[in-house]
């Protein structure tokens, strides 16, 4: 089946150019202090050229950013269960080594959205939510193949392991020498029987 052709076609590549222009400006300075302004410049366009892919404004062009990069965390996952589900956690973080830009524009929007008056509040809340459910999934999954130790509350190391990789994600941008794969690989296998 061909792709998208003629006029929609170019509306397609333009509306990627600015969500790419979104992300580079929103990675150097926040939601907040960003301008669509600022984001239609660096694509060469006006601010009314920009608003016709975008008409809902910077909020919408927030959105899309947002739900680009989780669209290509969640690929990562698809179909993976169980302990394969797990070992896509580290996959990912693999990934994330090299995107340096996601990952800081994704921890300056999470520390923003903290503000219940936010705009991306609901989303990284939800994310969240929607994070934390996957991975108790995957980890009761795991126990009922009989992978994971007796101790563990699948919950409570869900959310251990979510706070363990936001954290190893800060403390890489600031510069401190860790290895984020390595590390969640051997986060995670501290709860299983047989390490990943």
């Amino acid at each position: 089946m061909a792709g998208p052709r003629g006029e929609y076609r170019k509306s397609a590549d333009r509306r990627a150019q600015i969500i790419e222009a979104a992300f580079d400006v929103f990675s150097r300075g926040g939601y907040t202090a960003t301008s669509v302004n600022e984001i239609a410049r660096t694509v060469g366009m006006t601010q009314t050229g920009l608003l016709h892919h975008f008409a809902g404004g910077k909020l919408a062009l927030l959105e899309a950013v947002l739900d680009s990069r989780d669209q290509k965390a969640e690929s990562t996952l698809q179909g993976r269960t169980g302990r394969d589900f797990l070992a896509g956690l580290v996959d990912i973080s693999r990934a994330q080594a090299g995107q340096r830009g996601a990952v800081q524009l994704y921890t300056i929007l999470s520390a923003e959205a903290t503000d219940p008056a936010h705009p991306a509040h609901d989303h990284f809340r939800e994310r969240f939510q929607r994070i934390a459910d996957a991975v108790t999934a995957a980890l009761e999954e795991t126990r009922e193949s009989g992978g994971l130790r007796a101790d563990v509350d699948p919950r409570k190391a869900a959310l251990s392991i979510l706070a363990m990789t936001e954290g190893l994600e800060l403390l890489w941008l600031n510069g401190f020498d860790v290895d984020m794969a390595e590390d969640v690989r051997r986060f995670i296998g501290a709860y299983l029987v047989q390490p990943l």
